[in-house]
C-alpha cells in the first residue's frame, strides 16, 4: 500500500466522527477553565487548545524558565504540560527536588530549590497568559546511578539527573521506599503508599487551589498496571479506576476550582465489565489488539465516566506503542495513519460519554535524534550500532499537523506535542556560566516551526460562538 493511499484510507475513517452534547457542568469561576456540554470554557468563552510537553521546566534558572514560555507563548501554543513532582530517596548534591521519600518520615521541600521552583512556574506561566496542566506523579521510574545536574555533559556514561521524564520520581520510587521488591500495582492498593501520596497531593494541590493559570490536575502520567517493575497476577482495570476514583474525589475536596484528568494513556478495555461508564463501545473486529482488550490495566472509558473526571486524557507513542495490529508498507505511513485513528477512536468516546479528550502527549521520533532515543521505561540512549530507525523530519511535522487535523475535525479539545524543545538556555554546572545549551533531548523532541502557529489559531479558529 502506498504512502498516499494509506493516508485516505485512513483519514476516511475520521468522516465518521459527530459532536458532542452531553452535559458535564462546571462551576465557571473568572479565569478558571471549565468544562460544560462536552466542551471546555474559559471565561463564558469556548476553549480549544493547542500545547506541549516541556517536563523539565522546574529544572531550569529563571531567564531560562522566562524564556521557554516567551517563546512558547510567541509561536501561539496555550498550554503546557509539565510535572508538579520531583521524589528523591535521599537529597541530591545539585538542582531542585520537591519530596525526599523515606519509610519513617517524608519530607517536602518548600525551598527555594523545591516548591519554590514549581511557584516561579506557575508564575512565569501566568505572565504568558498560558495555562499550565500539573501532573502529580509517573508510571515509569526505572532506577539508575545519579549523576550531575549539567544538561550538556554526562558523568559516568549516565545522563544528567532530570534530563529525561522518568527520572521525577514516581509510583515505583513510592514502591521502592515503602515496599522494596514489591510489585508495582501496590502504588494503587497499598493503604501506606496511598498515605504518602495523598500527603504530597494535598500540599500542592492547595498551594494553587485559587491560582488560575493552572489549567487542571493530572493524577499522573501514563497509569498502567506494570512499569519497569512487574505488576502482580491481581491486578486488572478494576484497580486502576478505583484508584482514580478515590484520588480524584479527594482532589476535589481539596480544589473546586480545577479540572482533573487521570493522564492514563487512552487504552481500551473493550466488553470488560464497567463500574461507572453506563455506554461503551463495543469490540469489533477493527479494534483488535493490546490496545483494546484490557493488557495493560486500563480501560480508559470507565476512567473517564469517574464523576470526578472532567475530562478524558490520552497519548500517542508510535514509537513505543503498537495501536493497530496491521501491516503496512511504510513505518512512517503506519505511525501517521495510526495516529489519525486513535485520534478518531478517542474522539468517538468523548461523544459517547460527553466529557471532552485531551490528547495530552504526541510524540514521534525521528532519524536526525534517533542515537538520542531513550524509551520511557529506560534510562540510557541506544548503544552505538543500533540500527536508524524514526522518520524524516518532514515526516515529524506531517504527523503533527495529520493528528490535530484529526483533532479539529472532531470531538478531541486539545492537543499537546511532546516535546518542546528549547534553544538558548543556560548550561548548567559548569564554569562556562554564558555556554548556552538546549532542552532535553529523548528523541522526540520538537523544534517550534512555522507549522505549530499555524495550527494553534487553527484550533483558536475552530470556536463555534456560544448560544
Amino acid at each position: 500500500m502506498s504512502f498516499a493511499l494509506f493516508l485516505v484510507l485512513a483519514f476516511q475513517f475520521l468522516a465518521t466522527i459527530a459532536s458532542g452534547t452531553s452535559l458535564v457542568a462546571r462551576n465557571n469561576t473568572s479565569g478558571f477553565v471549565s468544562v460544560n456540554a462536552g466542551k471546555f470554557q474559559l471565561d463564558g468563552s469556548l476553549f480549544r487548545f493547542y500545547g506541549t510537553n516541556a517536563y523539565w521546566l522546574q529544572m531550569t534558572t529563571d531567564d531560562d524558565m522566562d524564556l521557554t514560555f516567551h517563546d512558547i507563548a510567541t509561536a501561539g501554543l496555550k498550554v503546557v504540560r509539565t510535572w508538579a513532582f520531583n521524589d528523591v530517596s535521599h537529597k541530591p548534591s545539585s538542582g531542585p527536588y520537591f519530596q525526599i521519600l523515606d519509610a519513617t518520615s517524608s519530607t517536602i521541600n518548600d525551598g527555594a530549590d523545591g516548591l519554590q521552583r514549581l511557584d516561579k512556574l506557575v508564575a512565569t506561566a501566568s505572565k504568558y497568559g498560558i495555562k499550565v496542566l500539573l501532573s502529580l506523579t509517573n508510571n515509569w521510574n526505572p532506577e539508575r546511578p545519579e549523576a550531575s545536574s549539567s544538561w550538556n555533559r554526562r558523568d559516568n556514561n549516565a545522563l544528567p539527573r532530570g534530563y529525561l521524564s522518568n527520572d521525577y520520581g514516581g509510583m515505583d520510587l513510592y514502591v521502592r521506599t515503602f515496599h522494596p521488591g514489591g510489585a508495582h500495582d501496590l502504588f494503587y492498593t497499598d493503604t501506606t503508599i496511598i498515605k504518602a501520596f495523598k500527603n504530597y497531593v494535598a500540599h500542592v494541590v492547595s498551594r494553587y487551589a485559587n491560582n488560575p493559570a493552572v489549567l487542571g490536575w493530572e493524577l499522573g502520567n501514563d497509569l498502567r498496571c506494570a512499569s519497569t517493575v512487574a505488576a502482580s497476577s491481581s491486578c486488572n482495570t478494576a484497580t486502576i479506576t478505583k484508584w482514580v476514583n478515590d484520588i480524584s474525589g479527594y482532589i476535589k475536596s481539596l480544589d473546586s476550582h480545577h479540572l482533573i484528568t487521570a493522564g492514563d494513556g487512552g487504552f481500551y478495555c473493550l466488553g470488560c465489565k464497567k463500574t461507572y461508564a453506563s455506554k461503551s463501545t463495543q469490540p469489533r473486529p477493527s479494534l483488535p489488539g493490546s490496545s483494546f482488550d484490557g493488557s495493560y490495566g486500563v480501560d480508559t472509558e470507565d476512567i473517564l465516566a469517574v464523576p470526578c473526571i472532567d475530562f478524558g486524557s490520552f497519548q500517542l507513542f508510535p514509537d513505543q506503542n503498537n495501536y493497530f495490529p496491521t501491516q503496512v508498507d511504510s513505518a512512517a505511513a503506519k505511525a501517521i495513519g495510526d495516529g489519525g485513528n486513535w485520534v478518531a477512536v478517542h474522539s468517538n468516546t468523548a461523544t459517547l460519554l460527553g466529557k471532552p479528550e485531551v490528547l495530552t502527549a504526541a510524540g514521534i521520533v525521528t532519524k536526525e535524534h534517533y542515537s538520542m532515543f531513550v524509551p520511557f521505561n529506560a534510562v540510557a540512549r541506544l548503544p552505538d550500532g543500533t540500527p536508524c530507525g524514526g522518520v524524516e523530519t518532514f515526516q515529524q511535522d506531517y504527523a503533527f499537523t495529520a493528528w490535530s487535523s484529526a483533532a479539529l475535525n472532531g470531538n478531541v479539545e486539545g492537543v499537546l506535542e511532546y516535546q518542546w524543545l528549547q534553544d538558548g538556555l543556560t548550561s548548567h554546572g559548569t564554569v562556562h556560566k554564558r555556554a548556552l545549551t538546549t532542552s532535553p533531548q529523548d528523541g522526540s523532541g520538537h523544534y517550534n516551526g512555522p507549522a505549530n502557529k499555524q495550527t494553534a489559531e487553527q484550533f483558536g479558529d475552530s470556536l463555534p460562538p456560544i448560544e
